[in-house]
């Protein structure tokens, strides 16, 4: 909630300032200002100003230039909501697998800055790879700032992947965690470093990615 109203509090101070600049900066506009036509344009302005202020705060949160969060739990629920249902924590980011209350769970990466603070996660920098294979999609999620990545394996039919050990491996020996909870699809998830041309994903014996 803070993390919305912040941004309307932004947004509002910048449509305030063009709305104002339109109406008294000079002789000009202060005599459009008492025409119909120059009343319209500063509104208009200022509108245009508010829209675009909320848009470029939710894609650029301006926090991330001047805080940061020691703990990622922290770092999630300012800008999220839903039940944290894992966090695994890495030198570079900390993966977060959330539910939104009803069957749906959602993948986030926090991404740790320059002061060993989490910073909160942003659309601009949020790259993903999306893939089928079989009955699978699978999900490359990368560290904003890196080439490194959470592969993300689920189901897409009511196909299932073999729960044995051993059915999801890769070449760079990643420890792949099953995510399980009841009335809710299962996936498997690793963090691999630098991913690269070279990289192979096996599921079930077969070939997922790479290997040609």
């Amino acid at each position: 909630m803070i993390y919305s109203i912040i941004r309307i509090i932004l947004a509002l101070a910048g449509a305030a300032v063009v709305f104002i600049m339109l109406t008294y900066s000079d002789e000009e506009r202060r005599y459009m200002a008492r025409s119909v036509a120059g009343s319209q344009k500063a509104w208009v302005g200022g509108v245009s100003v508010f829209a675009a202020a909320v848009i470029v705060l939710h894609l650029i949160p301006a926090e991330n230039f001047f805080i940061g969060f020691s703990k990622p739990e922290d770092a999630f629920h300012y800008n999220n909501t839903g039940e944290i249902l894992e966090i695994d924590e890495y030198e570079k980011c900390a993966f977060v697998v959330n539910s939104t209350g009803d069957e749906k769970i959602t993948t986030h990466v926090l991404p740790v800055g320059s002061d060993g603070k989490y910073k909160l996660e942003t659309i601009y920098n949020r790259r993903r790879k999306v893939t089928t294979f079989n009955y699978c999609i699978i999900e490359q999620l990368f560290v904003p700032g890196t080439n490194d990545c959470f592969v993300i394996i689920s189901h897409s039919t009511e196909g299932n992947i073999s729960d044995l050990a051993g059915s999801v491996i890769d070449n760079r020996n990643t420890q792949f965690t099953v995510v399980d909870y009841p009335d809710r699809v299962p996936f498997y998830y690793g963090y691999v470093e630098d991913m690269a041309d070279d990289y192979t994903l096996t599921i079930d014996g077969n070939t997922a990615i790479g290997g040609e």
